[in-house]
């Protein structure tokens, strides 16, 4: 019994059709590739732009524009007071320093001389409001020190000693916030990137470097700052606003694609307002 083999014609056809297959075959492959490219990058920097609107409603939560935490505002900066704890005094000030009571403080972080400075609530007479005000002072060294009850708190050395005399208004139990200054801005790269960024003060006045939180963002309208006052209306006076707008859009580091560019963007808003 003859075995008949494959004719030209039969090598030539299946040839073709294993070409058109594996062409197929190659562009599901490179189109699935392409997708998850792009879709890594999609995440990618809807991660970014959504993670640097939580820091920002974190810095800008329980701040009080009429107690002037809010320092400078434009479209593309905003410097604040922003506040790394809370607490209570457990004895009144003496001799230029003051004790927390620990049991009764929540700060984010141990208090830092050369960053932080203190705001200290002053009741001149308790039958009258229009005469309370927040003293401020800056921290010159931080140590422990007694309670009036006998128990040890955290000592604030205040770096101010003309405060003195405003400094007999504050009293045991009257509410602390401990704070740092900062800046955070829309900033260009060596690269030509745009981010957000945020600093502090330099040791001998001015800025620090910036450091980088999310980037990068659009070449224009990438980070939008409005300031709202208690009518709606956008205002240009840090002590009126009651409600801060950051915008942030993100774009993809490199493209997913030839001209494919992922972009998010994510809009936070926090209310400003007297505690």
């Amino acid at each position: 019994m003859s075995r008949r083999g494959m004719t030209l014609a039969e090598c030539l056809i299946g040839l073709v059709v294993s070409a058109v297959l594996t062409a197929a075959v190659g562009s599901l492959l490179l189109a699935g590739a392409r997708l998850a490219r792009t879709a890594s990058a999609a995440l990618a920097v809807q991660r970014n732009v959504r993670v640097a609107a939580l820091v920002l409603r974190a810095e800008l939560h329980g701040l009080s524009a009429a107690a002037g935490d809010l320092l400078a505002i434009s479209d593309s900066a905003l410097a604040l007071r922003v506040m790394r704890g809370t607490g209570f005094l457990c004895a009144a000030p003496a001799n230029g320093a003051v004790v927390l009571d620990d049991s009764l403080s929540s700060l984010l972080r141990a208090p830092d001389p050369a960053r932080d400075s203190v705001l200290l609530f002053a009741e001149s007479d308790p039958s009258v409001a229009a005469d309370d005000r927040w003293v401020h002072a800056a921290v010159g060294a931080v140590g422990r020190g007694n309670c009036a009850s006998g128990v040890v708190g955290t000592m604030l050395s205040l770096a101010s000693p003309s405060l003195a005399a405003d400094l007999l208004a504050v009293t045991a139990g009257a509410p602390v916030r401990l704070f740092e200054v900062a800046e955070y801005r829309r900033y260009r790269d060596a690269a030509g990137d745009w981010w957000l960024g945020v600093r502090g003060p330099a040791p001998g006045g001015g800025w620090a470097a910036t450091s980088p939180i999310a980037g990068p963002l659009l070449p224009s309208g990438g980070l939008v700052f409005r300031f709202d006052d208690s009518a709606g209306v956008a205002t240009a006076t840090p002590a009126r606003v009651v409600l801060v707008s950051a915008t942030l859009r993100g774009v993809a580091k490199k493209a997913a694609a030839p001209g494919l560019w992922p972009r998010d963007s994510v809009t936070a808003r926090v209310a400003v307002r007297e505690p």
